[in-house]
């Protein structure tokens, strides 16, 4: 509030000033890390010109039928009474392929009217954001993302204008506009349109129903880990793409422990979503091939139209074979039946053959699939100095998932129970505390937490059982930010246990989606899940903060968490679900 009534609004007042100027210019508030509401509500009485702004489906493009907080956020701004604008942003799980469903973005615009109530639109581009202007196509001549994308800008521009128009007549218009573009004639302008129409459900399904966020930090199109798949609240999940972008339905995990429990499914379901966007994949590339052979120019803009249909066909097949392998597997997690593994290992051969083919369709023809190649990507693998960028780069990871799990049924069926894990006990590093003033606790069963509360230690995962965790008051962590000062003469890391509920109370969970410092030192994955129970809290979850030797200041935030203790920089953290919520066991193993 203050950044924006002290700061921004004055300072543009001032430059009118300055200008003899009395019209005020807009000034748009975006509302990605903001509390808007409570900034427009000191913010009006002193400009009156303002906009606000929020991302339509966070950073995709995942449904057109929008609901939960994220929709009431929207139309609580909306109903301000200022202009409202709609920002289509960054589309992680739509790049590299060419994007074009005509249907999809007129829905999706009625949406932002009907839905959210909103009446502008910022968009973005549909790929390669961060390679401005062009394209990650491998051409002899780089392509420009106006020219190849030329379809995504003039129908959001369309539908932006008016979205009330009738569906017969704009398949006619964009079949239209697709036959002269490729010479072709309108029927087969049709077909390339339901190509385009097709391949628009795919990205949108996959990211929505399988997904682990709807932020770049994620690129949908290079796959993701069975880990991620059975697993995914330990790699960050960002439930609000669930609740708020996505129809009512099922995650995986979910239907599979329904499954189990033999309860009713209710809405969009994993096993839904694995038959539909083979189906949209097959009638994708039956379109595009009826068209194939009639055109007759800008051919090789079609040549590569028709290989991205191919590829986002096989991207289908390896997700739907895919899910399938990751829900037999964990029924695997409540039976303990080996014949349930069995049964998960044909559907993840055939996720790798279909992969395989997508590497084949990509390797001469895109030079990246994500255009943001830092270590801030994280999902299906870390892209640490631009690594993991490719399905070449990718298809190792996935056979050898593949390997170990083959592997992994050969010992279960060899041994009665599982070999047990070896315990890597972590050991505590030394370092010295400058501020603030405090003392250490043993991090045991029983142990007192903080120094102003009987909270005790009621769970603790063995590996942690020798470090020293930080008391201070949980009073003070609530009221105010903490700051930690220290001195170390090695690289080491801070363990943080973060309760595993979003409470004003509590330390909110370091989350790129909403923070762009949330991975300034490694800190966003979660290490040990479920690691430890204090008395009257939820179950905490790790995460580690790296430094290197020498002094360090880190500001926490406020909220109540555990401060774990030092542990050594070389020491490897082992990645796991503790358990401690009362959960059943973890499967990770079985492909790790």
């Amino acid at each position: 509030v203050d950044w924006f009534t002290k700061t921004i609004i004055p300072g543009v007042q001032d430059g009118l000033k300055a200008l003899g100027k009395t019209t005020e210019p807009p000034i748009v508030l975006r509302a990605h890390d903001t509390d808007a509401p409570r900034v427009m509500k000191s913010a009006l009485p002193l400009y009156k010109n303002l906009y606000t702004m929020a991302k339509y489906n966070g950073e995709a493009l995942t449904t057109y039928t929008p609901r939960g907080k994220w929709a009431e956020l929207h139309r609580s701004l909306s109903r301000i009474g200022t202009v409202h604008v709609e920002n289509v942003h960054i589309l992680a799980n739509l790049e590299p392929f060419r994007y074009g469903s005509a249907d999809f973005i007129q829905k999706s615009v009625q949406a932002m009217h009907n839905v959210y109530e909103a009446n502008g639109l910022h968009l973005y581009p549909q790929a390669s954001y961060w390679d401005w202007p062009y394209t990650a196509d491998k051409a002899e001549k780089r392509l420009f993302q106006l020219d190849r994308d030329w379809i995504w800008y003039k129908t959001w521009a369309r539908y932006a204008w008016n979205s009330k128009r009738e569906r017969p007549a704009e398949i006619n218009y964009w079949g239209n506009q697709l036959a002269e573009k490729y010479g072709l004639p309108l029927d087969k302008g049709k077909d390339v349109l339901e190509a385009y129409e097709q391949t628009g459900e795919i990205s949108p399904k996959l990211l929505r129903r399988y997904g682990i966020t709807d932020g770049n930090r994620q690129t949908l199109t290079l796959g993701m880990l069975m880990t991620q798949l059975i697993n995914p609240f330990r790699y960050g999940l960002f439930t609000l793409m669930y609740e708020s972008e996505a129809p009512e339905g099922e995650m995986i995990i979910e239907y599979a422990e329904k499954d189990w429990n033999r309860q009713q499914h209710i809405g969009e379901t994993p096993v839904k979503v694995a038959d539909e966007v083979v189906v949209h994949g097959q009638k994708a590339v039956e379109a595009i091939e009826r068209a194939a052979a009639s055109v007759t120019q800008n051919k090789e803009e079609f040549g590569r139209l028709r290989n991205d249909v191919h590829c986002q066909d096989a991207m289908a097949n390896f997700y739907a074979e895919k899910a399938q392998a990751a829900l037999a597997a964990l029924r695997f997690k409540y039976s303990n039946d080996v014949r349930d593994l069995e049964k998960a290992l044909p559907h993840l051969e055939k996720s790798v053959s279909h992969y395989a083919k997508l590497v084949a369709l990509t390797k001469d023809t895109y030079l990246y699939a994500n255009s943001m190649q830092t270590q801030q990507r994280k999902i299906p693998m870390r892209g640490v100095n631009g690594t993991y960028k490719t399905w070449t780069e990718m298809l190792p990871v996935y056979e050898k998932e593949l390997k170990t799990f083959k592997h992994k049924i050969d010992s279960l069926k060899t041994h009665t129970s599982q070999v047990a894990k070896q315990l890597v006990v972590l050991q505590p590093a030394e370092v010295t505390l400058q501020g603030p003033q405090t003392e250490w606790f043993s991090v045991l069963k029983g142990q007192a937490t903080f120094s102003d509360t009987a909270a005790v230690i009621s769970g603790i995962a063995p590996e942690l059982q020798a470090l020293k965790g930080i008391k201070l008051a949980k009073n003070q962590l609530q009221s105010q930010r903490t700051t930690l000062t220290f001195t170390t003469q090695e690289p080491v890391k801070l363990l943080v246990g973060f309760f595993n509920e979003k409470k004003a109370s509590y330390l909110p969970t370091p989350e790129l989606e909403t923070d762009a410092s949330a991975n300034d030192y490694g800190q966003a994955e979660i290490k040990i899940s479920n690691a430890v129970l204090v008395n009257g809290f939820p179950p905490a979850n790790v995460h580690a903060y790296s430094f290197g030797a020498g002094t360090h200041t880190l500001n926490l935030g406020k909220g109540a968490c555990l401060l774990l203790g030092f542990v050594k920089g070389n020491q490897t953290i082992p990645i796991f679900d503790a358990g401690m919520a009362g959960n059943k066991k973890n499967i990770d193993w079985l492909f790790e």
